[in-house]
């Protein structure tokens, strides 16, 4: 089972912004999403996907910072998802990896 989190939902008529928090086998992914015309005006597309993602062999890190056993990763969901519940989110979890010295990649599309 891959748990996961919701940090944010938008919908409104010029935009929807959705971005989740969770695992993908053992790796830790975020992951969001938003449509709209607000999206089209920044971007020039109407789409934008984006991913940041630690790969389970840099973990280790996460969970000693929040104090969490290694391998429980809804207490590791539950501690981060309160950092990164905002419309800056994706921003501020790649400055947090950053910050930490976490390695991660990103994808954008």
């Amino acid at each position: 089972m891959n748990p996961s989190i919701e940090l944010l939902t938008i919908k409104r008529a010029d935009v929807r912004v959705y971005m989740n928090l969770g695992f993908e086998g053992e790796d830790l992914k975020f992951d969001g999403h938003d449509l709209g015309t607000t999206v089209d005006e920044h971007w020039g597309s109407s789409e934008y996907e984006y991913t940041a993602t630690v790969l389970a062999k840099d973990l280790a890190a996460l969970y000693a910072l929040h104090g969490i056993v290694p391998g429980d990763k809804d207490a590791l969901l539950q501690a981060l998802a309160p950092m990164f519940s905002n419309n800056s989110g994706y921003t501020l979890f790649k400055k947090y990896l950053t910050k930490e010295g976490i390695p991660f990649d990103t994808f954008t599309y």
